[in-house]
């Protein structure tokens, strides 16, 4: 039997949306009520994949109320969140990440009049380095080169305009408490295993 190495050049990365519940705290059920259903957004990069859980690694970037922009391991059990797998070249993906590494160095700091500016777009005189969670999302993927979100305005990115932008345009949603499942890891890695059997 001749095993052959399959090129991949392609990853999925994921967006997670998330749905606050009723005790959340009350500016994540703010958010939600003027352009709901979701109150926060974050992406995540899987790093290593495999049917246990030790064999899995997910890295995540966003940002939190009263914190600064973070890149980091993340498990993703919370419940409540929504997930969109995202197609990329790993070109993409390793300039995105390279834009969250760089925004987490830079200690780039959340801006509440900025966040309540998106939702208000005449209200667009703040302009500002520091950034939110659906900001932050937007401009990684742009710096990316994805071209689902290259004629968004990143200052006017809610979470739920965010998710209704690329759910139109993507094919696959998966449920983030199942990304461990069997099956769930990237494309990619999926052909090159079943090439190789």
């Amino acid at each position: 039997m001749e095993f052959k190495i399959v090129p991949c050049n392609r990853v999925q990365i994921y967006l997670l949306f998330y749905k606050p519940k009723e005790n959340d705290p009350y500016l994540n059920r703010l958010v939600a009520l003027a352009d709901g259903p979701f109150s926060h957004v974050e992406m995540a990069f899987s790093e290593r994949w495999g049917e246990q859980p030790w064999e899995k690694e997910l890295w995540g970037s966003s940002i939190y109320q009263g914190e600064t922009v973070f890149f980091k391991p993340k498990t993703y059990a919370r419940d409540g969140y929504i997930s969109i797998a995202l197609d990329v070249t790993l070109p993409q993906m390793y300039k995105i990440k390279s834009y969250c590494k760089q925004e987490q160095e830079n200690k780039v700091a959340f801006n509440r009049n900025a966040m309540f500016a998106a939702y208000f777009p005449f209200y667009q005189f703040i302009n500002t380095r520091d950034t939110f969670c659906s900001k932050h999302v937007t401009a990684a993927l742009q710096h990316g080169g994805v071209t689902e979100v290259q004629d968004l305005n990143p200052s006017l990115m809610t979470p739920s305009k965010l998710y209704n932008k690329l759910s139109s345009q993507t094919v696959q949603v998966v449920v983030p408490s199942k990304m461990y499942a069997k099956g769930a890891s990237s494309r990619c890695t999926a052909t090159m295993v079943r090439d190789l059997l």
